[in-house]
């Protein structure tokens, strides 16, 4: 069941999904969601997962079949998802060994970073967390405070911001993240 369905940025969407099965989610795992009447599926990378709740983040603007159904919905809809699926999970053993971690995402590609980085500091990793996520417009930006309150939280935790089409009001970091010094 849909619990919560709110616009965060243009066409960026943060979705809860409760459910009454207790499953074992990993982090990094996705899920994949029905998506019409015929059983066509769309996968969603979990950006969160507490107390029977899926946190999906997903961009509606490629206007796809996926994109044109969660738009649709409205809390209280029931949906049906499988899940957790992958195998791209934080491998915690092989990172503790590390002394910096880091993770590089762009768009919504950051939602199976989140929980991977939230389970390192939890767990007390004691080298550096470095994020570097890369985003075209403002208009596009979003949890940006609450990066902050885990920077401000965990001192071994930094993050960049890159603007690959920066308007003038942007001062962080521009060019695309992959391709930064």
């Amino acid at each position: 069941v849909i619990t919560r369905k709110d616009l965060i940025a243009e066409s960026i969407y943060e979705l809860d999904i409760k459910h009454s099965e207790i499953c074992l989610f990993k982090p990094g795992q996705y899920v994949s969601l029905k998506v019409n009447e015929n059983g066509v599926r769309r996968s969603y990378s979990v950006a969160g997962y507490q107390k029977n709740t899926v946190r999906l983040l997903v961009d509606v603007s490629p206007g796809g079949m996926g994109s044109i159904y969660l738009e649709k919905l409205s809390v209280g809809d029931e949906v049906e998802v499988m899940g957790f699926l992958g195998r791209f999970v934080l491998e915690e053993a092989e990172a503790m060994e590390e002394t910096t971690v880091y993770f590089v995402a762009t768009g919504t590609g950051i939602a199976p970073f989140l929980p991977m980085i939230e389970k390192l500091l939890l767990d007390g990793f004691g080298g550096k967390v470095v994020l570097w996520w890369g985003l075209r417009f403002i208009k596009g930006l979003y949890w940006q405070k609450w990066l902050q309150e885990i920077k401000e939280k965990y001192k071994n935790f930094d993050f960049e911001i890159y603007m690959s089409q920066p308007e003038s009001l942007w001062t962080g970091k521009q060019g695309h993240v992959g391709q930064t010094q």
